[in-house]
């Protein structure tokens, strides 16, 4: 079955006119500055108030959004990240980028320190191993990625490093 089956994951459908601006306007260097400070706050507010039924990015971008909980690498603490997720065969995949300022985000520090994690999407909670692609699989999930967001292509090419891909399996798939 799978990641996507378990939590009920639904790709997003084609980008519509407003959604196809917001992509060009955050995938350039000012409009990426600009929405890496304001999208994932009121991604996180949006979900919980709506009770895990929409969120910012998700209403307004059309990105499919999960939650990703992490354990700190440093910490020990929980961490939430509201996240795109790429439908990867069943499972799904996260993409490192970090609107392209070439650092990688603490989610995906934590998780190469824990790849235990958590994901919720909508109502769906399920516990999920992490493991980091490499070579055709990350090429392959960046072309599934441009077909949701096109600015992964200018992330990619304005980063000095390569940009860290995550591949999500079901720990524990429920029955």
């Amino acid at each position: 079955m799978g990641l996507q089956a378990d939590v009920e994951f639904t790709p997003p459908p084609r980008a519509n006119v407003i959604q196809r601006v917001l992509h060009t306007l955050g995938a350039t260097r000012p409009g990426a500055f600009v929405f890496s400070k304001t999208l994932a706050p009121m991604d996180r507010v949006s979900y919980r108030l709506s009770g895990g039924r929409f969120t910012v990015a998700g209403k307004i971008g059309g990105f499919p959004l999960v939650m990703l909980t992490t354990t700190g690498a440093r910490s020990g603490l929980e961490r939430t990240s509201p996240l795109t997720a790429i439908p990867v065969g069943g499972d799904l995949a996260l993409i490192a980028s970090n609107y392209g300022t070439g650092r990688v985000p603490g989610w995906a520090h934590n998780l190469r320190a824990n790849p235990g994690a958590t994901i919720l999407y909508g109502n769906h909670s399920v516990s999920v191993q992490a493991r980091e692609a490499s070579g055709d699989e990350t090429e392959a999930i960046f072309t599934s990625a441009a077909r949701i967001y096109p600015g992964y292509r200018n992330y990619r090419e304005r980063s000095v490093n390569p940009i860290p891909v995550f591949v999500l399996e079901a720990v524990d798939s429920p029955s």
